[in-house]
């Protein structure tokens, strides 16, 4: 990576180098700890020889664009922009998170959800229907089922269903 030199950077700084170079050098800095370092000194270096506005100019410019502004809005114009406005406060209302989306609320309402199962004996009903479901499963013989997947039923119904309502015109209708 070629860096740039001091003398180069004050250069840079004193706006004597051409458009294309002064691109050069910006993009260099862009991607370049040791030249913007060096970039830096520079406009130290600089800094006392960069002109400061007097009080009198500062005062004429700011007069410039006051007559500027003024030339170009119209009488009502500056009666309306000069009316001061009436000084409102504006109260941001602190809405509290909802206690409906706390997790503690959540976790409360699975327990008592729990606890009212429980207590009716859900859970041990369910427990028993399972428990006998086995039994019948070991005791009873094997017996002959479909062997297609639920995905594949499930696909040959809706083919079944998208057929029943494919428009008329294709099965030789005019609708």
């Amino acid at each position: 990576m070629k860096h740039y030199s001091l003398e180069q950077w004050a250069r840079y700084v004193r706006e004597e180098l051409a458009m294309e170079e002064q691109l050069e050098y910006e993009t260099h800095l862009s991607s370049c700890d040791q030249c913007l370092e060096q970039y830096m000194q520079c406009l130290e270096l600089a800094r006392d020889s960069f002109t400061v506005l007097a009080e009198q100019t500062k005062t004429a410019m700011a007069d410039a664009v006051m007559q500027s502004i003024a030339a170009s809005v119209t009488q009502s114009e500056a009666i309306d922009a000069w009316k001061p406005e009436p000084v409102t406060q504006h109260h941001k209302k602190i809405i509290a998170p909802s206690f409906l989306r706390h997790p503690v609320f959540h976790y409360a309402v699975a327990a008592a959800v729990t606890f009212l199962l429980m207590s009716t004996g859900v859970f041990h009903s369910l427990a028993e229907r399972v428990g006998s479901a086995e039994t019948n499963v070991v005791a009873s013989p094997p017996v002959q089922e479909d062997r297609s997947s639920v995905s594949q039923r499930i696909m040959e119904k809706t083919i079944g269903m998208l057929d029943s309502i494919q428009p008329k015109h294709e099965r030789g209708g005019n609708r």
